[in-house]
């Protein structure tokens, strides 16, 4: 059983401004990964989409 006392140091709080700064550029880094990944799987579908039902008919 881990030590209550031994926290993971990705969830400790940050003390300073600049560590604060520097998690919130990560998390907002972060999310735009997940947003730009996220717009280019909704291309790709769109475009097998398209594609497939410009070629059925």
């Amino acid at each position: 059983m881990p030590d209550p006392s031994d926290k993971d140091p990705v969830q400790a709080p940050a003390t300073s401004a600049s560590g604060k700064r520097r998690r919130l550029n990560a998390g907002r880094v972060g999310l735009t990964i997940i947003i730009t990944v996220a717009v280019i799987a909704f291309c790709v579908y769109a475009f097998i989409a398209i594609y497939g039902l410009t070629k059925a008919g």
